[in-house]
This record gives C-alpha cells, structure tokens and sequence, in this order.
C-alpha cells in the first residue's frame, strides 16, 4: 500500500486544484430506480453482499455499479484513533449472474495511513455537500454509476453520479477510490502468498 502512496497523494493534490477551477453540475441525492423488477432485484442483490460483507460500521463508502464490468466498493472505517480500508471486489457483474453465489468476492482490509484517510475523508464530505462540483457527461444508457457516503454518527449523507466527465475532480476521486482498491487488493494479495 506504501508504493501507491505517492500516486495517491499526487490525485489528491490534482483534485484539490482543480476542485477550484471546474463548477457546473453537482453529485445527485441516492435514489434508486425501482422501476422494473430486475431493478429492484439487483439493487436488493448488491445491498444484501454490501451489507453482509462491509457492514455498517463506517465513515466512508464509495460503491461502483457499472454497466458491464465487476462491481466493488470500498470503506474507510476508524477503531481506536487508527483507518482501515476495507475493500470487495466481485469477479462477474452482478446484473449478468444468474446466480449471486456464483460470484466470488475477493476481500481486503489493511491500515491506511491516518492523513490519506483523513483527506480521502474531508474531500467525500465535499463532494457530497456538493462544494466542489463537477461535470456529469448524463444521457449514456451504459457505464459506471457511482455512490459516495458518509456515515457521521449513524446519520447517512449520499451523493451520487453517472459517469462523471474525464478529467473533472469527481473523474480524479473515483480514480483515487479505484487506486486504494487495487492497492489494497495487490496487498492482501500478498500477504496470502
């Protein structure tokens, strides 16, 4: 996790330059398209793994559901003054399996270094009150839907957005979420060897 650490830092010192510069559309409240009973059955398929698998004991969740490619998300969770990410990464698309236990989910969960998880923290806060804003492209019927919540003392704020634009702070932090899990995936990775 070390190694990606520099990567890490310089996506943050991107997004906070440029989360002054770019201004034209916000994160969206949550909500969930319950139209159709597919629908309505992925979501309550993706809930179930995230909530058996995370929990709820969190500070900061960030969920990806693409189109076509493997779900995942990650936390940051806080116990005794020290962050941990927790991270699932599924091997199929949920939306494609016919069934959710044919899915395998690789797990991880290492300590982040307190001021990587202290920023990664600041800035979803600023993200979801919407202070930094962003561009979403909007009108794709495929692609990447992502979710960024706080849990501060039991209370849930939610934000979400479809495909933000390339390049836009929203772009640069999705990329940094993808990072941690990957680095913290590689690590677990490993340690198991």
């Amino acid at each position: 996790m070390k190694k990606s650490i520099i990567g890490i830092v310089l996506l943050l010192s991107i997004l906070a330059l440029n989360g002054k510069t770019v201004a034209q559309s916000r994160l969206s409240l949550c909500t969930r398209l319950d139209v159709t009973t597919q629908l309505k059955s992925y979501y309550n398929s993706m809930d179930s793994v995230i909530q058996t698998r995370l929990g709820d004991e969190y500070l900061f969740r960030f969920t990806v559901m693409p189109s076509f490619d493997p779900e995942y998300a990650l936390q940051i969770e806080s116990v005794e003054e020290l962050y941990f990410l927790k991270v699932i990464s599924f091997d199929k698309n949920l939306w494609y399996a016919k069934d959710v236990t044919d899915i395998n989910i690789d797990e991880c969960f290492v300590e982040l270094e307190t001021e990587l998880a202290e920023q990664v923290l600041y800035l979803s806060r600023q993200f979801i009150d919407n202070k930094i804003d962003s561009v979403s492209v909007g009108g794709t019927i495929d692609g990447n839907l992502y979710q960024f919540e706080i849990n501060e003392n039991g209370v849930i704020s939610c934000g979400q957005i479809w495909e933000p634009a390339p390049e836009s702070p929203l772009d640069h932090f999705c990329l940094l979420c993808a990072h941690l899990k990957d680095g913290c995936l590689t690590e677990n990775k490993s340690k198991n060897q």
